[in-house]
């Protein structure tokens, strides 16, 4: 009796581990393993604050510094900012605006992404990088920014998004593509 008592648990085992496998083999590329990501600060013209998520003053941004989920940007009146996204999008911060990291996370083996941003007020432009068609049928590339009364989603395309908080209105334009292929200047 005891034997058969082993043999069964050995069986059980055996059961999990094989399944254990099963589930690893069939989550392969699919099954992406996105990771946290950050954007970098590329250029800061005028005065541009940033807010980390556990701090409640802003400061001063700075080329070169990392902003990731939670985090906070803001430009005052005749100021912009650009960052750079893990995937080779870029987002242009126009002035008067402010706009949150949601989630930002990246995958550099199949490159898919997942990045959300929240869009306070005022403007921002995103270039977003095109992805393999592959990870959009997946949906496994995600990008959009969201204001109090819409979300914008875009798989790889040019776009502005504005948003007036005073009278709670969103407007999406998306932009011709530069004919070079190049990421355009820039301007809002």
């Amino acid at each position: 009796m005891r034997r058969r008592g082993m043999q069964g648990g050995f069986r059980g085992v055996l059961g999990v581990l094989f399944g254990g496998v099963i589930v690893l083999a069939l989550s392969g590329p699919a099954g992406a393993q996105l990771k946290a990501g950050s954007a970098e600060i590329k250029t800061v013209t005028g005065q541009v604050e940033v807010q980390l998520k556990a701090e409640t003053q802003w400061v001063s941004a700075v080329v070169g510094a990392k902003l990731v989920e939670g985090d906070s940007i803001r430009a005052w009146a005749g100021a912009s900012a650009r960052m750079d996204l893990p995937d080779g999008s870029t987002i242009f911060l126009a002035e008067n605006s402010r706009i949150v990291v949601g989630k930002l996370e990246f995958d550099q083996q199949n490159q898919a992404r997942e990045a959300l941003f929240h869009l306070a007020v005022g403007k921002v432009r995103a270039v977003v990088s095109r992805a393999a068609l592959t990870l959009v049928k997946a949906r496994q590339s995600n990008f959009s920014i969201s204001t109090q009364t819409a979300v914008a989603a875009v798989r790889g395309t040019d776009f502005e998004v504005t948003y007036d908080d005073m009278q709670q209105v969103m407007r999406i334009a998306v932009l011709p593509e530069a004919r070079d292929g190049a990421k355009g200047d820039g301007s809002l």
